[in-house]
């Protein structure tokens, strides 16, 4: 069934109780786990407008192995914290309507771009530098979730220890490897037990996001005002949550003086959160990360020979796939470090993985 603006202006008007009419429907171009749409409805009688945000799998299905109702049950959840995010409305798995399950949140005023961020020029290394902090700074929040009392314990495999951390997540990387395979992984299977034997202690157990950085978050005026993209969510080493940090770890170097990197992030995270994070610790969840992009890869593969499969899901499915592999072995010590512009594509760096060997 298609998502239009008719049958969307038809479940509002259900939820409402009152006639409504979507005057925008707009598809987020960024992402490739699942489909983002901004709504914008208008109620017939008052004329008040909503601006919404809608989430669904894509027709072929996600990459991501986690269910979409997941997704909302991590926002329902942190509505109850202090970590910045939109609340969401309403779960629907009503097959009547577009004819897979899909949920409805608020949207926040703001944009995932910030001016100039880019922008190579020195002048604005500052402006880059302070989003890299303020998003630090979100950060910190969540690590400092009462995940226990909010009930992630719950719905998310939690480690039973500080130094079970590292192990629970492969844990679970195995039993989702299980699942996705579309073809035997001796690599990966490899990979889980080399990970298992490289295994740093947390520490400390915290909520973690999984998937961070520039193009992740909503800012405004400099600030973040909503966290997105929590199907990677997981309890666990708080260290994980450097391994995917698009952008915001990028090395700022001018006159041979190191003003940025994570070195300095860590060091930046230290002083607002009090937790010690290591860069060796980063690193072996950089390859814990590209372990989980084999599991994507994968799925998106498996996504391709289904009805609505798209370009992007191929491409996940082959070069991210191929990519991923080249790291873990790298890692491993099985085959030699692809080049840095290589790393770059899975926002890796080199220093980052040769951390974790």
């Amino acid at each position: 069934m298609p998502l239009d603006r008719e049958t969307l202006a038809g479940y509002l008007s259900e939820r409402l109780a009152r006639r409504v009419a979507v005057t925008d429907l707009v598809s987020f171009p960024r992402g490739t786990s699942r489909q983002t749409w901004f709504v914008t409805a208008r109620e017939d009688d008052s004329g008040a407008v909503r601006d919404l945000t809608l989430r669904i799998d894509h027709p072929s299905g996600s990459i991501d192995p986690t269910p979409l109702e997941q997704e909302y049950f991590v926002y329902e959840r942190l509505a109850r914290s202090d970590v910045p995010v939109a609340r969401v409305l309403w779960w629907e798995d009503e097959p009547r309507w577009v004819g897979r399950p899909f949920y409805i949140r608020e949207r926040i005023e703001g944009d995932w771009r910030v001016s100039h961020f880019s922008d190579p020029d020195p002048r604005y290394d500052p402006l880059r530098i302070e989003l890299a902090r303020e998003h630090l700074r979100k950060l910190a929040i969540v690590h400092q979730v009462d995940w226990q009392s909010l009930g992630f314990a719950a719905r998310l495999p939690a480690p039973a220890s500080e130094a079970d951390a590292a192990h629970n997540y492969v844990r679970i990387l195995a039993r989702q490897l299980a699942t996705v395979s579309e073809e035997p992984m001796p690599l990966a299977l490899e990979a889980c037990e080399w990970l298992h034997q490289h295994a740093p202690v947390a520490p400390r157990l915290c909520l973690c996001k999984g998937t961070n950085g520039y193009g992740e978050e909503v800012f405004r005026s400099g600030r973040i005002v909503a966290m997105s993209d929590w199907e990677e969510v997981s309890i666990g080493d708080p260290a994980a949550d450097f391994a995917f940090m698009q952008g915001f770890l990028q090395p700022i170097k001018r006159d041979g003086i190191a003003l940025w990197g994570l070195p300095q992030a860590l060091d930046y995270y230290r002083s607002v959160s009090g937790i010690a994070v290591t860069a060796e610790a980063v690193g072996y969840y950089q390859v814990i990360r590209c372990v989980r992009l084999i599991v994507l890869s994968h799925n998106s593969g498996a996504a391709v020979r289904r009805p609505g499969g798209t370009v992007r899901q191929a491409w996940t499915g082959t070069e991210v796939l191929h990519m991923a592999r080249h790291v873990v072995a790298s890692a491993m010590g099985l085959v030699e470090p692809c080049s840095a512009e290589r790393f770059g594509e899975l926002n890796l760096t080199v220093e980052d993985t040769e951390a974790a060997a």
